[in-house]
């Protein structure tokens, strides 16, 4: 599972390196109109991304049953399921999109762009379609834990997508030019996936003709709770851009979601831990074993904690010189986004550890009513807050709404688990209290840290207030005796002798000994 994360964070890390080095090329030469379009597109194709009636995580689950001596029937099944699905929603969304553009047209304010947003939507939901088919083959991958195969592919074909993207606008191409390198990155990760698992799991390949009607019921019927759970996530994540879309301009647009993808990247860590830790937990589960799940529960919300309240700290003191340090311009609504969904980001990771037990135990139940928390509280507070503070109202609505949900699902999880709340206290409460601290004093010694016009100035800036800050929440953290001796002993392992992605089983077990 090490390895597995390790390799999953590196590729996602790199990708999002260079998306992060890409994003100020396509920002300046698009300027922020058009941008602002392109940032709608991509949020109304992430929304549609999520709608898979679950079926991505039932096929993970599958799969890994299906190693653990589950049937393979329903396995091939599922994974069949998920092709006819990809197949046919990709047609009625092609024929709803031409069908309904002259209303969104209007909707969004596309004016004089809105014939090219039209073709480039159409070929950005040519590329969902080629992810969507793809999904089956990447569920085998991941349900047999081939996550390093997974994170190679991945990398190397958006990194590749991403330099095909900048090459496209530097030779004078828009929104279309954009939307044609989007398919060809999911053609070839496609196929890259397929070939993959051909070759890991030959016998586990999409069947239609094995779905029988007693799968439809128990698939759907998990799948159809997941769904809604990520119909609801939608709601808090990526309609965002969608309402100030709506109601106010393309540039505003562009500020949001240069914040949002700043924040975004914290995440890939965590996503990274929970992905290759779901097929464990499955098989934990399957096992019977409760002692050993609550065990790598609260192993796994400690060190989510830990994480979130450190990355949160340290975004929310530096979020303006590190919006500067990118870009090298001030963007509006760019810093303000970073503050805001870092803090309701923050609250929120810690809860993906349970909401990874609750999947694995096959009960996404808990985890729906948490999405629809959520969804219902972001939909009451983004249009008071929109009209009360402007544009930040958006991202305070659903930081404020993430927060409130996660203490909610946090609560309804372990009492209908039978799981006590004071461990879980104990665990989360120290690093947040030492971020809370440590960005307080860092923000009331800001004005006498270096800062400047510039980038390099912007540079010194997000180093001088990042290390202040954890620094200040290290001391407190090992004043309130949150470190165990183990953590040191790991910490001094790891450091002498790091992993390698690449090694072995065998050659893990000889470094050891």
């Amino acid at each position: 599972m090490a390895r597995n994360a390790v390799s999953l964070c590196t590729a996602r890390i790199i990708t999002a390196a260079a998306g992060a080095l890409t994003l100020p090329v396509l920002y300046g030469r698009l300027g922020p109109r058009q941008f602002g379009v392109w940032a709608v597109l991509s949020g109304a194709m992430a929304v549609l991304a999520l709608m898979d009636m679950g079926l991505g995580s039932s096929q993970v689950r599958e799969v890994a049953r299906a190693v653990g001596g589950g049937g393979h029937r329903r396995a091939r099944a599922v994974l069949g399921l998920g092709v006819l699905w990809a197949v046919g929603f990709g047609a009625v969304l092609a024929a709803a999109t031409v069908w309904c553009w002259p209303w969104l047209a209007r909707g969004f304010h596309l004016g004089e762009l809105s014939g090219r947003a039209r073709d480039a939507m159409l070929l950005l939901q040519g590329g969902l379609a080629l992810d969507n088919l793809a999904i089956p083959w990447q569920a085998v991958l991941e349900g047999h834990q081939r996550y390093a195969v997974v994170a190679r592919v991945n990398g190397v074909s958006l990194t590749c997508g991403a330099g095909l993207a900048v090459l496209m606008v530097l030779r004078g191409g828009g929104l279309v030019a954009l939307g044609a390198a989007s398919v060809a990155t999911s053609a070839v990760r496609g196929l890259l996936l397929v070939l993959a698992a051909r070759r890991c799991a030959p016998w586990l390949a999409p069947g239609p003709r094995a779905i029988r009607r007693e799968d439809l019921p128990a698939v759907l019927g998990y799948g159809a709770r997941v769904q809604l759970s990520n119909a609801a996530a939608v709601i808090n994540s990526e309609t965002d851009r969608l309402v100030l879309a709506g109601f106010t301009t393309p540039g505003t647009v562009s500020g949001f979601d240069l914040g949002n993808r700043l924040v975004n990247m914290a995440r890939l860590p965590v996503e990274a831990l929970l992905t290759t830790l779901f097929p464990a937990a499955v098989t934990t589960a399957c096992a019977a074993s409760r002692d050993r799940l609550d065990r790598l529960y609260l192993r796994m919300t400690r060190c989510l904690s830990l994480y979130a309240a450190a990355a949160t700290t340290a975004l929310v003191v530096s979020a303006d010189p590190l919006v500067r340090l990118w870009l090298g311009l001030r963007v509006p609504m760019a810093a303000p986004t970073v503050a805001l969904l870092s803090i309701g980001c923050g609250v929120n990771l810690p809860g993906g550890a349970a909401a990874t037990v609750t999947r694995s135990e096959g009960r996404p139940g808990r985890e729906t009513r948490y999405a629809l928390v959520a969804a219902c509280l972001n939909i009451i507070l983004t249009l008071p807050l929109l009209k009360l503070c402007g544009p930040t109202g958006v991202p305070l609505s659903t930081a404020l709404a993430a927060s409130a949900a996660t203490g909610y699902f946090f609560v309804h999880f372990h009492r209908s688990s039978g799981r006590p709340m004071a461990p879980l206290v104990r665990i989360m409460l120290p690093p947040a209290t030492a971020g809370l601290f440590a960005g307080t004093l860092t923000w009331a010694a800001a004005g006498h840290l270096p800062d400047g016009p510039g980038r390099l100035n912007a540079a010194l800036a997000v180093a001088s207030r990042s290390a202040l800050a954890l620094a200040i929440m290290t001391g407190v953290l090992v004043v309130l005796g949150f470190f165990e001796r183990a953590d040191w002993v790991r910490l001094r392992a790891l450091a002498s002798r790091p992993p390698r992605p690449h090694d072995t089983d065998h050659q893990l077990e000889r470094r050891n000994r």
